[in-house]
């Protein structure tokens, strides 16, 4: 099978290579991958800027239909499903008991610690499985994994409820699903980005109450009208640019909440005081945990978040090159990937 490998530390040194297909062992579900999708994580380790253990081949959000199984009676071949991307994990520590393996000092994921979707065929083990609800299309179902992220970062790790400001940094995938997640508990959400992000913007505003082009309009004056001169009850920083962490210390409000989701794929300085002084909650939300995970399931069952409008192009294996400079030049909005022979 044909694989998109990281196969040496640094920047790219990527390419597609003949790998051998994987076996099942005792409790682990072989998946055949129908579409595998580019996440933010992925551009990190394309630029160097993640750890990963190469080679090794590459991406985590991914549907696919059951092809094999090794004794385990929770799916058979020809089930739909998407996986949780960490698989290697102790089970023991107090997180692994908690459903957070994401935080397991043992923690392996696909496409990064061991091979990944990038590909034609993926082993999980059979907990790390999650079946994709009937009615949404097999290839929309990679989106799982991006919304579960923003499911735990809004849902579970924030407290967001109807009447809330909610400014949301960053129209990418993220962005556009954490909008809808913040919109389904019930906050009034204001999506920004810059000229560069005009057409996603555009996307935007079919879930966000408000799109802002930071370049053209004040922010922070637009907020405070907003919120009676208090700031946003809380930030969604889903870009990971360190501007866009930096203004939001600003835009909340005292006493308001900052969830950081982007990642910033290095250091960077801010001023903490006036954090300090307004008594800001600052938190970070990493990856998805089994809570959230099983809220993601539920929310696409009922049909609470759209999920094909983000997809901008379905392309195969071999055009990931194209596919990878797109997204680094900000064009086009979440790209899938189809396996090759």
């Amino acid at each position: 099978m044909k694989g998109l490998v990281k196969y040496d530390h640094g920047p790219v040194n990527m390419e597609v290579r003949d790998m051998p297909v994987p076996e099942p062992d005792s409790g682990e579900v072989r998946v055949e991958i129908r579409a595998a999708g580019i996440c933010g994580t992925d551009i990190h380790i394309y630029k160097d800027e993640y750890p990963y253990n190469p080679p090794v081949i590459m991406g985590h959000e991914f549907s696919g239909i059951v092809d094999e199984v090794a004794d385990t009676d929770e799916y058979r071949p020809g089930d739909t499903v998407t996986g949780i991307p960490t698989t290697v994990v102790c089970g023991v520590c107090r997180y692994c008991v908690a459903g957070q393996h994401s935080l397991c000092d043992s923690r392996l994921s696909i496409g990064s610690g061991v091979h990944g979707v990038f590909t034609k065929y993926v082993v999980m083990p059979a907990w790390a499985l999650r079946r994709i609800p009937e009615h949404l299309d097999l290839t929309i179902g990679a989106l799982s994994e991006p919304l579960c992220c923003c499911v735990k970062a809004v849902s579970i790790r924030t407290s967001v409820t109807a009447g809330d400001v909610a400014v949301v940094t960053g129209p990418g995938p993220i962005g556009m699903l954490t909008t809808q997640v913040a919109k389904a508990e019930g906050a009034y959400v204001i999506l920004t980005g810059t000229s560069a992000d005009a057409e996603r913007l555009e996307l935007g505003a079919r879930w966000a109450d408000e799109t802002v082009n930071i370049e053209e309009v004040d922010l922070l004056d637009l907020v405070r009208d907003r919120t009676q001169g208090y700031g946003a009850d809380v930030v969604y920083e889903c870009s990971g640019s360190a501007a866009a962490t930096r203004s939001a210390i600003e835009l909340v409000r005292k006493q308001g909440t900052i969830m950081q989701i982007g990642l910033h794929g290095g250091p960077f300085e801010v001023d903490f005081f006036p954090a300090e002084l307004k008594e800001i909650d600052i938190r970070t939300s990493f990856a998805g945990s089994l809570d959230a995970w099983d809220r993601t399931m539920v929310m696409l069952d009922q049909r609470r978040i759209e999920l094909e409008p983000i997809v901008s192009d379905v392309v195969p294996l071999t055009e990931w090159e194209n596919a990878f400079h797109r997204l680094l030049n900000r064009e086009g909005m979440k790209i899938l990937f189809e396996p090759v022979e």
